[in-house]
């Protein structure tokens, strides 16, 4: 029962009690902007917005994963960040500003891109409106900044069990036995490339819980054992 009552426990504290559905901003998109969007389907590894583009636009992600990159001076690549299903990002463009690292497709996925100028035109008509796009900016800066610590950490460890907690809410279930399913969309090469760490390090990482037998794992999906020592 113990891995029952910490994953309720993960559910009801990990995740913002007012974070809304990707449902709820199809919605709020499609309302508001009718003929000023556009919905796109970027593949895997494809460049949605890069690194000094200034843009007419915003984006909000339907489906799939995203992830933010920036070259150093020796030309290595390095991630900053990610952002997942129901999230927005690009707001550079409502002060005209360039864009500080690229946001590349890391799975395939549905993007609204959507018009920064009549956001603007809204926002000057309806308070609600404002007032939503205010909470839309704040929440991806709250979600951005907790990820950005975790990554900056260089705890990988640590990184990698806060990327798995975030798949709970969508992508868990607690099978018959007590043990927690997590089903993944990513390969583990794609989820070291997300936590800025070798994929020969996150291997290490899941060979020691596979054999503190706190997890098992299949290529699609980890099975946590024991919950409270995977999230020690």
């Amino acid at each position: 029962m113990l891995n029952n009552e910490i994953y309720n426990n993960i559910l009801s504290t990990h995740f913002s009690k007012n974070r809304k559905s990707p449902e709820y901003y199809v919605d709020f998109i499609e309302k508001y902007f009718k003929n000023g969007y556009k919905k796109i389907l970027y593949l895997k590894d494809e460049v949605i917005l890069r690194e000094g583009a200034i843009d007419d636009y915003f984006y909000f992600i339907e489906k799939g994963k995203v992830i933010l990159t920036k070259e150093d001076c020796y030309g290595k690549e390095s991630c900053y960040g990610y952002l997942i299903q129901g999230e927005f990002f690009g707001y550079s463009s409502f002060s005209d500003l360039s864009e500080v690292v690229n946001y590349k497709a890391i799975t395939s996925c549905y993007i609204y891109a959507i018009e920064v100028k009549k956001a603007k035109e809204l926002a000057s008509q309806s308070e609600e409106f404002k007032n939503e796009l205010h909470y839309i900016f704040l929440e991806t800066l709250r979600t951005l900044t907790l990820r950005q610590g975790g990554l900056a950490s260089g705890e990988c460890k640590v990184s990698f069990v806060n990327f798995i907690l975030e798949y709970f809410k969508n992508y868990s279930k607690i099978d018959e036995k007590g043990n927690v399913i997590v089903n993944l969309d990513l390969t583990l090469s794609q989820i070291a490339e997300i936590l800025n760490m070798t994929r020969e390090t996150l291997s290490r990482i899941l060979a020691e819980m596979k054999r503190d037998k706190i997890i098992e794992t299949k290529r699609k999906y980890i099975k946590i054992l024991d919950l409270s020592r995977f999230t020690m």
